[in-house]
């Protein structure tokens, strides 16, 4: 019930966010899917009032504490993916919200492991399309039991043009209940600007 609760949730959230920026998509729809293969130089690669989407491949390894981290085996960890939307209400600084879901056995609890809200501050380098970021934030941990989770991370993005990049981040969560919660997150995916 409560994972139902939550992805409905999501997706009116995701629905409306879209709605509020999208605007010009539907002024000029080619626009927008011919922008994703177009190179210009001149265009400002990050903008200010930027919504975005996440989609991602992810590697989550269990984790004790963080000064452990290069102390413990990556051998145990579960692969997954997900998603997520941002929305940057200044160039540098902005907010999201995003989910994951990873295989990890069948006992284990439902399919999504997590859904978090995050305050980024991205830092782009010039107009290269290089953008180091920093994000924190917390939320709920759903997988293996209902748990609040809360953490942070750094991360790199790239972008090809004003519409399309990718993305690569570390993150450490530490989990409110016990120390055998924590887990160690790396993501890598395509981030489509609105």
């Amino acid at each position: 019930m409560r994972i139902k609760a939550i992805i409905t949730l999501g997706a009116a959230l995701l629905l409306t966010g879209g709605l509020a920026r999208a605007a010009h998509v539907w002024e000029d729809p080619g626009t927008w899917t011919t922008g994703h293969f177009t190179y210009e130089n001149q265009a400002p690669l990050y903008t200010a009032h930027e919504l975005s989407l996440d989609l991602f491949g992810s590697y989550k390894n269990p984790e004790g504490e963080f000064h452990d981290l290069f102390n413990t085996s990556s051998d145990h960890g579960f692969w997954g993916g997900g998603a997520g939307v941002n929305y940057f209400f200044m160039r540098d600084l902005g907010i999201g919200t995003d989910f994951n879901a990873s295989d990890k056995p069948s006992g284990a609890g439902g399919a999504i492991d997590y859904w978090v809200g995050n305050l980024y501050f991205r830092l782009p380098i010039g107009n290269s399309g290089l953008a180091p970021y920093i994000y924190g934030g917390g939320g709920r941990g759903i997988s293996p039991i209902w748990h609040w989770v809360y953490g942070g991370g750094v991360g790199l993005e790239y972008r090809f043009n004003p519409t399309t990049g990718i993305f690569t981040d570390g993150r450490f969560l530490w989990s409110h209940e016990s120390t055998a919660l924590n887990q160690m997150i790396i993501r890598a995916g395509v981030r489509l600007a609105f």
